[in-house]
């Protein structure tokens, strides 16, 4: 009875499992976003940024592609943290 190669095995992940290798984790893992943008159900302001470590609303927004842009900037703000030019 033959049995299979890697040269000529049916299973193509086979013949990769020898020469891939398992991808590293990341140095960083990814932050989770401090701001997001929810409904609130109101009829005036139809959006609202929250600040999800206080569970604060920061904004309400009547636009929700402002609203978007904003919390997009807070967020990258955060990532970039404080900066602080010394001479």
């Amino acid at each position: 009875m033959a049995t299979s190669t890697l040269a000529n095995s049916p299973n193509p992940h086979e013949l990769l499992a020898g020469i891939a290798r398992p991808f590293a984790p990341p140095r960083h893992p990814k932050s989770r976003p401090a701001f997001l943008v929810f409904p609130t159900g109101k009829p005036e302001y139809h959006w609202r940024i929250v600040a999800l470590a206080a569970n604060q609303t920061i904004s309400r927004h009547k636009n929700l592609t402002f609203a978007l842009r904003k919390c997009t900037q807070l967020n990258k703000q955060r990532g970039e943290g404080a900066r602080n030019e010394t001479k």
